[in-house]
């Protein structure tokens, strides 16, 4: 998609979403424009006229999909910023100031105050706790929301949990051929043991109890944290939102990305916090034990993403090292036992 990010077209954006209700755009900078796999950020520096609110501001990012074929996932982030967001507000979101084509948001640029890590070190401890504070503010705003699968999201049921899984574990016999005994007798039989079994950590998601909206996609690197140390994080990328249970962001940040021996050191204590948080907003009903069994099963859902991203095409190097640590949590966890 060409886009020219002209004053006016701008102009014509943030007047439609009610961020620019008087005044104009008067210049619009490139400053660096980025591709990514199915996104192009580009981010620009504006000049409003007096008349325009104060508050707005001035460094943007125009995120677009690359090609018509991302386009369902921008629909879909699209979606989020329109019907979601602002029940959530910034922080931990970034502030949205418009949606456009469907397809297009534009969002303040918050690099001045706010980086992640560099791929691939890791967060630091600081880090992770206020990865964990965004992902409390996030959910507690739609805890077992009665819109849920209803106005809000897609519902969940038994027919599509089984299908989907099912449609993944097709593949598991090409993957194992692939890969010969690069997978370990232990990772193959832990394999072949999850997708033929009943499915319990996907069904799960037929009970309502817990459920809320969550990233989908919350690995290190879709947090931003701020440079000073001080002030809260950004939660961003929001094309895999969701209805799920809150435990499998946290499992997708620490489960499937984190070496063994960080997670182990780390995960007891920022599952406490997680839980601590959903108390301090009156999340009472929820104990810590449901918790800790909700994230085991999300760590044995975690076994189906390296799958997906071979079967997409991703090379080795963007889902090996998940591989070996989703294997790795499953073993510490014991999540035969969830089966």
């Amino acid at each position: 998609m060409d886009l020219s990010f002209t004053a006016e077209t701008l102009s014509s954006w943030l007047h439609r979403s009610g961020s620019l209700p008087s005044g104009t755009v008067n210049h619009v900078q490139i400053d660096l424009e980025f591709e990514a796999t199915t996104s192009k950020l580009v981010f620009l520096n504006v000049e409003y006229s007096a008349e325009a609110p104060a508050d707005l501001p001035q460094s943007l990012v125009v995120k677009i999909p690359v090609d018509s074929s991302a386009i369902g996932d921008r629909s879909s982030e699209v979606q989020f910023y329109r019907q979601v967001a602002s029940s959530i507000g910034s922080p931990p979101l970034v502030r949205c100031l418009a949606t456009a084509e469907d397809c297009i948001l534009v969002l303040e640029d918050v690099r001045g105050t706010h980086d992640h890590p560099p791929w691939p070190l890791p967060p630091s401890r600081a880090q992770c706790k206020l990865a964990v504070d965004a992902l409390v503010k996030v959910h507690v705003r739609w805890w077992e929301a009665p819109a849920l699968g209803h106005t809000i999201g897609k519902p969940h049921t038994a027919e599509s949990l089984t299908n989907m899984v099912q449609g993944i574990a097709a593949h598991l016999p090409a993957f194992i051929d692939a890969h010969g005994d690069a997978l370990t007798i232990d990772a193959r039989n832990i394999y072949e043991r999850v997708f033929s079994s009943s499915l319990k950590p996907w069904l799960r998601l037929t009970d309502e109890r817990a459920l809320t909206i969550i990233n989908g996609d919350a690995h290190t690197w879709n947090f931003l944290f701020p440079r000073s140390g001080d002030g809260p994080a950004f939660l961003i990328d929001w094309q895999l939102w969701h209805v799920d249970v809150g435990a499998r962001d946290l499992a997708f940040l620490m489960a499937l990305h984190w070496h063994p021996s960080r997670r182990r050191e780390l995960e007891l204590p920022l599952l406490r916090q997680y839980h601590e948080g959903l108390l301090a907003h009156g999340l009472n009903q929820y104990s810590f034990d449901e918790l800790l069994l909700d994230y085991g099963r999300c760590a044995v859902r975690n076994l189906t993403i390296p799958i997906l991203f071979w079967s997409r095409g991703m090379k080795p190097e963007g889902w090996w090292h998940r591989l070996e640590c989703a294997l790795a949590a499953y073993r510490d966890l014991r999540c035969d036992e969830l089966l």
